[in-house]
């Protein structure tokens, strides 16, 4: 298992440097405005998404060892196709994005739904390795296509950033058919059902899964639209940065929990799965902790050096930030134990409150004091909701909240435990 995180957590830092080279590329070329754009366009694809995985999310992952992947796949590929078309109309009668973008929007969508939900079957046979080289590669194109561009033509357009969305979601989305046809042949030996009744799982499962989603991404980013409604594109474009580089400390916990995911689903042992799930949340926690000061120690000024000159608040909003986002890491590793053992409801009541706190101190704080009051409002929010669901898995695991802190004995105990990893990875006796 530390193989396969520590796989993970390197994938993700190197998608995320590649994310931090598209933000810098964006950020030099379109200015605050551009960026503040597009932030907006994948915001309302990522709320798109949302809808879309209400079968194709993280219900799938659950089920995918449980149903014929086949049924599971087609069912989630008519959703999505369904979910796009309709956000396609929507779209027209509620402006999130320009008007003139909403075809590339509703397309790029449905290209990237049917990627995740190859992705989630990947990640629901534990072919975690094939699950990350995807989401590396779409990464890898995006940047790859703006760096060509400027090269043949000097300049960089926000078409541009659209056409490498397209061929990323593209290639990505059929990569990993690719990797799940050998599954596809082997269906025979997965668990037959009546249709109805994977499709009423599907449903069931999902609609309560994605209700926490709904509200948990709308908790990440419905403070960009209330940013650009009472202070326009420009002031996005700054508070969009300072998220995209102190939600960088969630690779940590998202490595983690993709792998932890993955073996709950699998596994019935629930005490088995809430000592995982303790242990890694001592790990995701300590090391969040580490990766977040340097955030708060670099000036000012080097934010303006790498974004430009209208980003010089970024480092402030940093600051707003830091707290919540580190308590955040612990929410990401117990929900998934909720989500990996079914119980998607409680993770819902979790980010139902946690939205709720966001709606309301943001319509307090930012018309007030603009990307600053953001910042603040998303750091109550997730420290709220992270109580919530610590109290709730301490309740049912019978532990104290001092179990989910490592003591010192523990620390050198896993440090020991990762260099003996390290150097048998070096002698090449891995497996």
């Amino acid at each position: 298992m530390l193989n396969k995180v520590i796989y993970t957590f390197g994938t993700k830092i190197a998608s995320a440097l590649i994310n931090l080279g598209i933000a810098v590329i964006i950020s030099q070329f379109l200015g605050a405005s551009g960026k503040g754009e597009q932030g907006i366009v994948i915001t309302t694809v990522t709320l798109i998404l949302i809808f879309s995985n209400i079968i194709g999310g993280a219900s799938l992952v659950y089920l995918v060892p449980r149903y014929q992947i086949k049924i599971l796949l087609v069912y989630s590929y008519l959703w999505s196709i369904l979910i796009c078309c309709g956000f396609y109309t929507v779209l027209f009668f509620i402006p999130l994005v320009n008007e003139k973008y909403i075809i590339h929007v509703a397309a790029i969508s449905l290209i990237s739904a049917f990627s995740a939900v190859n992705m989630n079957i990947l990640l629901g046979k534990e072919k975690i390795k094939k699950n990350n080289f995807i989401s590396f590669l779409q990464t890898l194109i995006i940047i790859s296509v703006l760096l060509i561009t400027y090269a043949i033509n000097h300049a960089i357009t926000f078409q541009t950033y659209i056409h490498a969305l397209y061929l990323s979601y593209s290639i990505g989305w059929l990569v990993g058919f690719v990797f799940i046809i050998p599954h596809l042949k082997t269906d025979s030996h997965q668990a037959k059902a009546k249709n109805t009744k994977i499709l009423s799982e599907l449903f069931r499962l999902g609609i309560v899964n994605q209700i926490a989603t709904v509200a948990q991404i709308l908790n990440f980013r419905i403070s960009y639209y209330l940013i650009e409604y009472f202070d326009g594109k420009a002031e996005v474009g700054i508070y969009s940065n300072s998220v995209a580089l102190i939600e960088s400390i969630w690779l940590v916990s998202t490595s983690i929990t993709l792998v932890q995911y993955a073996r709950i689903v699998n596994t019935e042992d629930d005490n088995y799965s809430k000592r995982l799930s303790i242990d890694m949340t001592k790990i995701s926690l300590f090391l969040a902790l580490i990766l977040v000061i340097p955030f708060l120690l670099i000036p000012a000024q080097f934010y303006v050096f790498l974004f430009g000159i209208e980003f010089s608040e970024v480092r402030a909003v940093l600051l707003t930030l830091a707290p919540g986002v580190l308590l955040f890491n612990v929410f990401f590793v117990l929900g998934h134990y909720f989500s990996g053992t079914g119980k998607y409801y409680i993770n819902m009541i979790a980010s139902l409150v946690g939205l709720l706190v966001t709606v309301f101190v943001g319509l307090l704080l930012i018309p007030e004091y603009s990307v600053l009051g953001a910042g603040y409002t998303a750091s109550i929010s997730y420290i709220i909701t992270t109580f919530i669901v610590v109290f709730i898995f301490i309740k049912k695991a019978h532990c104290k909240i001092t179990d989910l802190l490592f003591t010192k004995k523990e620390l050198v105990s896993w440090y020991r435990d990762v260099r003996v990893y390290l150097k048998t990875m070096a002698s090449g006796n891995n497996e």
